[in-house]
Order: C-alpha cells, then structure tokens, then sequence
C-alpha cells in the first residue's frame, strides 16, 4: 500500500485553490500524467457539498490506468476528498486540507493512500505514482498563479511590497 502526504504554503486564497482542486474536468491541461477526465454526474447539495462522480485515466508510456471515482467537495470544511470505486485499485483514498493564513495564502494538504489489485500491477506501478503524486501538488500551484497571477504566491512567500516581489522574479 503507498501512501503520500504533502503540505505547502501557497501565495492564493483558499476557495480559490479549492475551485481549482474540484475542476476535474480540467486535469488534463496541466495535472501531470492525467489523460482523460469525463464527469459522469455533479450534484450540488444545499450545504455547497459537490458531489462528482467521473472516470478518470492516468498514465506514464505504455502504462494506462482507468477509474471511476466519487469526490466529495465540501467548502464548509475545506475538504476534498477523493474515492476511487472501480478500476484496478483496490483502494484509492484522496484527501485535499486548505487551511487558510490570512486572505491571500493558504496551507494545503494533500493526502493519497492507495493499493493495487494485483500485485503484478502494484510492483509495476509503485514508483511511477509514488513520483506522480507527488508531482501533482506542485503543478495545481503553478495552475493557480497561472489563473490567479503569480504576485500573490510571490507576496505571500516573500513578505515584500508587491512591486518589490514582482521585480525580483
């Protein structure tokens, strides 16, 4: 069983980087490795609970593996929390934390504990999403200043007047 757990400081408010985590539908334009997101149903509760059900290909070479999963996201509590249901995992448990610091920066946490069916495939597999996951937090924060310019990750990292942090990049 693998299991990974990130946490960073990242210069962009919370429901911001929270919108971004729960844009499944955008992962393969900048998530690392993912292929193919189709979201097969959304429902939004009156709470703001999200619940999204999609299926989801992720992959290095010859390497391709597809999955139904069930994410819950919850703004009230500040979690994402990912579950695959199908596919060649027999356990996939996601977890995304935003701890807001102020309005302009956020600590995030992200949690993944997961097994392979087969213990061919998990062999295979380990090291390749050992490095992806990894890889993922790092490329929703270079997403966020994409989307949400990069001034405030700049700020918030560097404690400067914001022409001063702009100038020094």
């Amino acid at each position: 069983m693998g299991s990974i757990k990130i946490r960073r400081r990242i210069g962009h408010n919370w429901s911001d980087l929270f919108d971004l985590v729960a844009d499944i539908e955008s992962y393969p334009e900048f998530v690392p490795s993912c292929q193919r997101t189709k979201v097969l149903s959304r429902k939004v509760g009156e709470s703001g609970r999200t619940v999204i059900v999609s299926r989801m290909t992720v992959g290095i070479s010859a390497l391709h593996v597809s999955y139904a999963n069930r994410t819950l996201a919850d703004p009230e509590t500040r979690r994402i929390r990912v579950d695959a249901v199908d596919g060649p995992l027999r356990h996939l448990k996601a977890v995304w934390k935003f701890a807001p610091e102020g309005e302009q920066a956020t600590e995030v946490e992200f949690a993944v504990n997961y097994e392979f069916s087969s213990p061919m495939l998990a062999v295979l597999a380990a090291t390749i999403f050992d490095s992806m996951f990894h890889q993922i937090l790092e490329a929703f924060e270079h997403r966020a200043d994409q989307v949400f310019g990069s001034g405030k990750r700049a700020i918030a990292r560097r404690g400067e007047p914001a022409e001063l942090a702009l100038r020094a990049r």
